[in-house]
């Protein structure tokens, strides 16, 4: 008969051992996923006020740019001071940067009409009267007490001129319903409501060339 080495022997006992401790092993959390949502036209119209932006005037929103320690899938939240909490199991369900331009488009369809707001870059050659709206996201995130924070500034630029017509700035806070992502997610979508609104209202200032002051 042929002789097994001892520690051979070993291996085949332990090896049943070993797969029924990972068989019994708990499973690791689920990871949740949370998306933004573009407020309602009526909700917007009534943050608005009335809005008198020229009719010739259509609108590219992009590109949008978020700090780097929000640009993860994973939802970041501050404590006091300057901690930082990154979620391993709580994940945004796209690209945040992504997200905030769908968010503002959607938001800009809503308040000046659907026809009137593209994606920039556009697949196609924009009119004389097209403008550019550019976002950057200075602070996104949760702070302590459940008060979710926007901070963001945008400048409209002429597309055909390629010059900036104007540059504005936003800061916006709201508390949440409670501490979890879901009322989180919600109060975001709210701020970039608000958000929305003020980039809309900024348009008001421009008139199209050849228009009468």
């Amino acid at each position: 008969m042929p002789k097994w080495n001892v520690k051979r022997w070993g291996l085949l006992v332990l090896l049943p051992v070993l797969l029924s401790a990972c068989g019994s092993l708990p499973g690791s959390a689920p990871t949740s996923f949370y998306i933004l949502k573009p407020q309602s036209a009526a909700t917007l119209k009534e943050e608005a006020g009335t809005l008198s932006v020229d009719p010739a005037i259509s609108v590219g929103i992009g590109p949008v740019q978020v700090p780097a320690y929000a640009d993860r899938a994973q939802i970041v939240t501050f404590d006091d001071g300057a901690h930082v909490t990154v979620s391993d199991f709580d994940h945004w369900a796209e690209p945040l940067s992504a997200s905030v331009a769908r968010i503002v488009s959607n938001n800009m369809a809503h308040l000046i009409g659907e026809a009137r707001v593209f994606p920039y870059p556009a697949d196609f050659r924009p009119d004389a009267e097209a403008l550019q709206i550019s976002l950057e996201i200075l602070d996104i995130t949760r702070r302590e007490n459940k008060i979710a924070h926007l901070a963001a500034r945008w400048h409209v630029k002429n597309l055909k001129e390629n010059r900036v017509i104007l540059r504005q700035s936003g800061d916006y806070v709201a508390e949440s319903a409670s501490n979890d992502y879901n009322s989180y997610a919600d109060s975001l979508s709210r701020l970039l409501g608000r958000l929305s609104v003020d980039m809309a209202r900024s348009l008001q200032q421009i008139k199209p060339a050849g228009s009468s002051s």
